[in-house]
C-alpha cells in the first residue's frame, strides 16, 4: 500500500470517527474510545494507526 493511499485511509477513518463515534467535549478526546472504535469498525490493531487517527481528530 502506498504512503498516500495509507494516509487517505487514515484520514477517512478519522473523519468517520469524528462524525459518527466520538463526541469532542472541550477539546478532550478519549484515545481508548478511538482505539475501540477502530478495532470494531475497521479491524485496526496497529497502535501507530490509532495514534495517527487520534492526532487528526485532536488537531
Amino acid at each position: 500500500m502506498s504512503q498516500s493511499n495509507n494516509q487517505n485511509q487514515v484520514q477517512q477513518m478519522a473523519d468517520w470517527i469524528k462524525t459518527n463515534a466520538v463526541h469532542i467535549t472541550e477539546g478532550s478526546v478519549n484515545k481508548t474510545m478511538i482505539r475501540h472504535r477502530l478495532r470494531m469498525e475497521f479491524d485496526v490493531q496497529d497502535e501507530e494507526v490509532v495514534d495517527e487517527v487520534y492526532n487528526i481528530i485532536t488537531e
